[in-house]
């Protein structure tokens, strides 16, 4: 049973799927054929760089050079596009695990069958890290293979820690989502909460940088302790990404023992 609905979950989700990897990948390939123009015109974006305003710079997390190959994937890709695909597939997809069957007035028939309530919550969150790991695989193929024929200079195994970092810093969201969906039934809702902390947190780890009001409270954003910068540069946060999964594992919990306990509206 558990591979049969996790099966029906991705394909009743497949279309957003597939737009959204389709739409990382082709961005990322778009910023890969940009990077040798600006590599080679670097003394105007090193101009262009000065004249941005600090907090520009740590909203979009330009930390170095973007003719070096660290700091034009800082900026480009892991800064801002990287993370919004990827909690937009985990919020979009967990808001709808549970939310958009009772909404659609689906939820009864699975429930009919031999599985209980914790575990048809179970295997639907296991679609949901199915859905992340397979954008997620197909964005460190194609960076890490395109980043060899742009020139980043940077290696692959760092290449695929930020890309680890990035996937791993949407999931709490994601279980957010799901939890929220699961204690309400509604997906509007559950995707509201998510995105508006999600937005929260990294505005309160990015500003961080500028505030030092705000550098006690960073350790309460899930986008501190991935620590994408430092995975990219060869330092991975391995213990926060560790915090993160712990993070969602207990979200989840908390998840299943309120769609147990409410009742399903029909």
């Amino acid at each position: 049973m558990k591979a049969e609905l996790m099966t029906k979950s991705l394909r009743d989700n497949q279309s957003g799927i597939i737009g959204w990897g389709v739409a990382l990948v082709a961005s990322v390939l778009l910023q890969l054929a940009v990077y040798p123009a600006v590599r080679d015109a670097a003394g105007d974006f090193e101009r262009l760089l000065d004249s941005y305003p600090e907090a520009f710079k740590a909203l979009f997390n330009v930390q170095q050079s973007l003719a070096s190959g660290v700091g034009y994937l800082q900026g480009e890709v892991f800064g801002f596009l990287a993370p919004l695909v990827l909690l937009g597939i985990a919020i979009g997809q967990a808001a709808r695990a549970t939310a958009a069957e009772e909404q659609n007035h689906t939820m009864d028939l699975l429930l009919a069958g031999p599985i209980s309530r914790t575990r048809l919550l179970l295997d639907k969150a296991a679609a949901v890290l199915a859905a992340v790991a397979i954008v997620t695989g197909a964005f460190a193929v194609v960076l890490v293979a395109g980043s060899g024929v742009a020139g980043l200079g940077v290696p692959w195994q760092d290449l695929l820690a930020a890309v680890l970092a990035s996937a791993v810093v949407a999931l709490p969201f994601g279980a957010i989502a799901l939890l929220v969906g699961a204690l309400t039934g509604r997906r509007g809702l559950a995707i509201g909460a998510a995105v508006g902390l999600a937005l929260f947190t990294y505005l309160l780890d990015a500003l961080s940088v500028l505030a030092t009001g705000l550098r006690p409270w960073r350790v309460l954003s899930p986008f501190h302790h991935a620590g994408v910068n430092e995975a990219l540069t060869g330092d991975p946060n391995w213990l926060g990404l560790a915090g993160l999964l712990v993070l969602t594992a207990l979200l989840v919990a908390g998840a299943a023992a309120a769609f147990e306990r409410r009742e399903i509206r029909s």
